[in-house]
């Protein structure tokens, strides 16, 4: 059993962790997306600083998840904790200081006041509203009724539009309009004159980036982390047995598998041979 294994000594589970993610090549930042973890908590699992941590119940958890997510056995990792370590007993929830203090007696009264203070205001609004209205002289309504038809003037119903001529109705309502109308029928097609150089632009073809793709077969729990020429990271997730995944991105793709005897791989239509690549049961090859 290696429950006795020193907290923070080379066979701790904080040191466990943190050389297999570095044989993976994964930084802490990407770990800790994976895992819904801080980069902070993460660090101190691999520094064994359970201080920084909830409690033993958590650190467990968060251990066997690490390990699961490295390819780890996590029984085998959670076995190197620290069977009598008083930081990993400590509670959760610290006891506040002082007690609350006691609600003065009025404040009921002062609640309920309060609760219908803004109820009558707005009734009294509403009625002020309601009032002037009422007293409003009905000559206004009447000047905002005339204005109102002489913005809009109204064609007589006897006017008529030459034959072959182009206006319309929407012209004549809007006198300030610049637009050319449209053809009635019978008259030549109105087509609208292109920018120059638009049909140069819209002739030539936009260049493709060079892309790759990836499809990844997981036979058995594993994880993969795919980045393209840019560094961006394409995909960076587990695998369980049955799973297919496919990605594509300018090359070079850059690949990391752990339990690379647990993924097939095929790029290009071509299958990849992952073995040649395969350390420390992790495959990193780059695909172009």
């Amino acid at each position: 059993s290696l429950a006795g294994a020193d907290a923070s000594g080379p066979d701790s589970a904080g040191a466990h962790l943190r050389a297999a993610r570095e044989a993976a090549g994964l930084a802490i930042d990407a770990v800790a997306q994976q895992l819904k973890l801080a980069p902070r908590q993460v660090q101190a699992l691999e520094d064994d600083d359970y201080a920084k941590l909830p409690g033993r119940t958590f650190v467990r958890g968060f251990v066997r998840n690490y390990a699961r997510y490295l390819g780890l056995d996590p029984d085998e990792v959670v076995a190197r904790l620290p069977r009598a370590e008083p930081l990993l007993d400590r509670p959760a929830i610290t006891p506040a200081g002082r007690a609350m203090g006691h609600l003065p007696a009025n404040a009921p009264g002062q609640r309920s006041i309060a609760r219908w203070a803004i109820p009558l205001l707005l009734v009294a609004i509403v009625g002020a509203a309601g009032v002037y209205e009422m007293r409003r002289p009905q000559g206004e309504g009447r000047r905002l009724t005339e204005r109102s038809e002489l913005a809009s003037p109204v064609l007589p119903a006897d006017v008529g539009l030459a034959p072959g001529s182009a206006t319309t109705t929407a012209n004549l309502a809007n006198p300030l309009a610049t637009e050319p109308a449209a053809p009635l029928a019978g008259d030549a097609p109105y087509v609208a004159a292109a920018a120059p150089g638009a049909a140069d632009d819209a002739a030539r073809p936009t260049p493709a980036p060079a892309d790759g793709l990836l499809v990844l077969s997981f036979k058995g729990p594993s994880w993969v982390q795919v980045k393209d020429r840019n560094g961006v990271v394409l995909l960076a997730q587990n695998g369980q047995p049955g799973m297919t995944q496919a990605v594509s991105g300018p090359l070079p793709l850059d690949v990391v598998v752990g339990n690379a005897l647990n993924v097939s791989a095929a790029f290009q239509g071509q299958t990849v041979d992952l073995a040649p690549h395969v350390h420390a049961n992790v495959a990193r090859l780059s695909l172009q």
